[in-house]
């Protein structure tokens, strides 16, 4: 993929994204929308999209480079852990609802939202299916070390239980047909391939709806949360790209933790925050701002990755 088509796919992920900041600033994206389309985005057409994309045949080559990014991606989340808590003893963040919001912010990127449809604009359906075997560490983590960092008492018991969630129910559903070969019948192919084709339409509008209720000002005269977007967004994914391009890999294998690790910080971080009484305020900015600065960093990655 040369400049021009990653400047051309960027710029349309990016124009859904300003017209669903436009639709919030007029009201027609209420919140109450907003939250039904994520949760049909999250609930259906993201399985959809995985399960689709999954369907392929197996192959030997397939197989290797999963486990490949699962090995990976266990190095990459234990470099990106060890980098959060660097940057909170740098930055003497002391308060402890603030510090677990931190480190979830640059540990978590949104991969959901934002990660599938940009992994499936650069390698296609592909793609999607090795970003759903990678992203299964986040999947699992988000639900055990993702609560415990938005606990402020830290003695909270982790909720196996939600360890099951789509994003883990349609892998593993998607890993089945690919390990046994299952075509799924036409029909039903046809229909969730339509399903997950609105994915990406979706997500970017409701990130962009995102960023239409949040103060400028404020956000951005934060010295902390500047550091640690531009941490989150440039210095994790270019540290992680130059290590994989140490081994001999495939630039899927490789490309796939890049993008992952470029993305802004997760949409749950807010959620989370919030629901566990820490500091949903600084994480809601984080989102916002890291969300904000990727319209300029992510077209850069995706252009350094196809070079």
């Amino acid at each position: 993929m040369d400049f021009i088509s990653v400047l051309n796919q960027a710029s349309v992920l990016f124009i859904l994204l300003i017209i669903g900041f436009v639709v919030k600033k007029f009201n027609i994206m209420t919140d109450e929308l907003g939250k039904g389309i994520s949760k049909l985005v999250i609930y259906v057409t993201l399985p959809a999209l995985i399960i689709t994309a999954m369907n392929y045949k197996f192959s030997e080559e397939m197989m290797e480079n999963s486990i490949k990014l699962l090995l990976i991606g266990i190095g990459v989340y234990a470099f990106i852990l060890l980098i959060s808590v660097v940057f909170l003893k740098v930055f003497h963040v002391e308060d402890i609802k603030k510090r677990g919001v931190y480190q979830f912010l640059t540990i978590f990127g949104n991969v959901g939202f934002m990660g599938y449809p940009i992994v499936e604009v650069i390698f296609g359906k592909i793609g999607v299916f090795y970003a759903a075997i990678y992203n299964i560490w986040f999947n699992i983590l988000i639900w055990t070390l993702g609560v415990i960092l938005v606990t402020p008492e830290r003695n909270n018991k982790i909720n196996l239980r939600s360890l099951i969630n789509p994003g883990i129910i349609s892998i593993g559903i998607g890993f089945l047909l690919f390990l046994f070969s299952i075509e799924l019948l036409e029909p039903i192919y046809i229909s969730l391939d339509k399903l997950g084709a609105s994915t990406i339409p979706m997500s970017m509008l409701v990130v962009g709806s995102l960023l239409g209720d949040m103060k400028f000002k404020e956000i951005f005269t934060n010295s902390r949360l500047m550091v640690s977007a531009l941490i989150k967004l440039i210095i994790i994914p270019l540290v992680v790209y130059f290590v994989l391009s140490m081994f001999n890999l495939s630039p899927i294998v490789i490309g796939i933790p890049v993008i992952i690790s470029a993305m802004p910080s997760a949409v749950n971080a807010a959620i989370f925050a919030r629901i566990h009484e820490s500091d949903y305020r600084l994480a809601s900015q984080g989102v916002f701002l890291t969300t904000t600065l990727s319209i300029i960093t992510i077209p850069l990655i995706m252009l350094l990755l196809t070079m």
